[in-house]
């Protein structure tokens, strides 16, 4: 018998958890941060923020948002196309017209390049100007109203914040499936109210 559990001690330690360290009670002074919502409260698998200042965290998540924001614009973007164009020319002089250019990943080459050079200068202007910092204490807010309002109460402009991270997030993970989707069958099937 004592032989038996000489032999299966070192099973029995493998499952006895680790005391808790310093970097699990800094972790836990992120749990308040904006962001951390349910069911996963505060996720951060890589454990970038227990290796970074305030700063970092605050830099990272003014570009999950920043992110978060883009996804959305461009997940919207993807479906658009496929039930609505746009009437009109997209280039007058290569006689384009917005009907004329195919939906999803098959656009890249047929835009002009001063198509994307206009859409590069548009997110360069963004990042420098209106974007480049955050106007108050929450990071990502970059004081602009709530569909025409000004957000006064500070749990509402949480909760608010809390809604856009999180669409944003799920935002990031459609358009990525919607890029897959059209990558592999060369085309998005969004239903059959698009047909």
């Amino acid at each position: 018998m004592i032989r038996a559990i000489v032999l299966l001690s070192p099973v029995v330690v493998a499952f006895v958890a680790p005391p808790p360290t310093a970097s699990s009670s800094a972790l836990r002074a992120v749990d308040t941060e904006l962001g951390v919502t349910a069911p996963l409260g505060f996720w951060d698998p890589l454990g970038l923020a227990a290796k970074g200042t305030a700063e970092d965290f605050e830099r990272r998540r003014i570009t999950e948002l920043k992110h978060g924001r883009v996804a959305m614009a461009a997940f919207t973007g993807y479906l658009v196309p496929e039930v609505f164009k746009f009437p009109g020319y997209l280039s007058y002089t290569a006689d384009l017209k917005f009907e004329d250019v195919p939906n999803g990943l098959n656009a890249l080459t047929v835009v002009p390049g001063l198509g994307w050079a206009q859409i590069i200068c548009v997110i360069g202007w963004l990042e420098a100007g209106p974007y480049a910092s955050s106007k108050s204490e929450f990071a990502g807010d970059f004081g602009w109203p709530y569909f025409g309002r000004k957000l006064t109460d500070p749990s509402e402009k949480a909760f608010k914040l809390n809604v856009e991270l999180n669409n944003g997030r799920a935002a990031m993970f459609g358009i990525m499936g919607l890029l897959m989707q059209d990558a592999i069958n060369g085309g998005v099937y969004i239903g059959p109210f698009a047909e």
